[in-house]
Order: C-alpha cells, then sequence, then structure tokens
C-alpha cells in the first residue's frame, strides 16, 4: 500500500558554486517536494534545475539578478518533484548561486 505522508516543509540555505551541486539528496524510498527555492546569482550565467539526469528548467539570469520559483500552493502541487532515487541538483554557469530552498518529503 502507498503511503501518502508527507514530512514537515524543511527549509535549507543554497549555495552552488559552478558546475554541478546536489542541493538535495535522494532519500530512500521518497520523494522530494521542492515547493520554493529563491536566490540570486554572483556573475551573469545560467541556473539549470535537475531532477536526477533530467533538466526540468534553465534560466539565464544578469549578475545578480534574482530569481524566486514557487509551488502553487493553491493546490498543493510542489514546483518541483524528484523521484525515489533522484537528486535535486542545480548546475550553474557563471557567479555562486545563493539563496534558500524549502521542501518536503513523501513517503
Amino acid at each position: 500500500m502507498l503511503q501518502d505522508v508527507h514530512s514537515r516543509k524543511i527549509s535549507i540555505p543554497v549555495s552552488a558554486s559552478v558546475g554541478t551541486t546536489s542541493i538535495i539528496t535522494a532519500v530512500e524510498g521518497a520523494w522530494i517536494y521542492v515547493h520554493e527555492i529563491i536566490g540570486d546569482l554572483a556573475s551573469a550565467g545560467n541556473l539549470t534545475i535537475k531532477t536526477g539526469a533530467t533538466t526540468v528548467a534553465t534560466f539565464t539570469l544578469d549578475a545578480g539578478q534574482g530569481i524566486t520559483l514557487q509551488a502553487d500552493d493553491t493546490n498543493n502541487v510542489p514546483r518541483f518533484q524528484c523521484k525515489p532515487g533522484d537528486d535535486f541538483i542545480l548546475e550553474v554557469t557563471g557567479g555562486t548561486f545563493t539563496g534558500a530552498c524549502h521542501y518536503s518529503l513523501r513517503y
């Protein structure tokens, strides 16, 4: 029987330098529900968001340009979902992306 139990929302700081950074590591048997990611890029470049090996979004940002990606809380739909076994990953070209991420786990 599939359980549909969510953890409370967890907030973590984000600091992703140029390259690939796993922001949230996969949790055995759990979906990762990313509700919000906010931050800015120190130098102009791209911010690519991946769930496991799948690219789900790419944004081109100017130096210091901020970004806020929020869930549709009206319908309780997370912004991004990672299947069990998949990390939530940021790939950065340009300066360091710093900000915060809010997520929960579904078991």
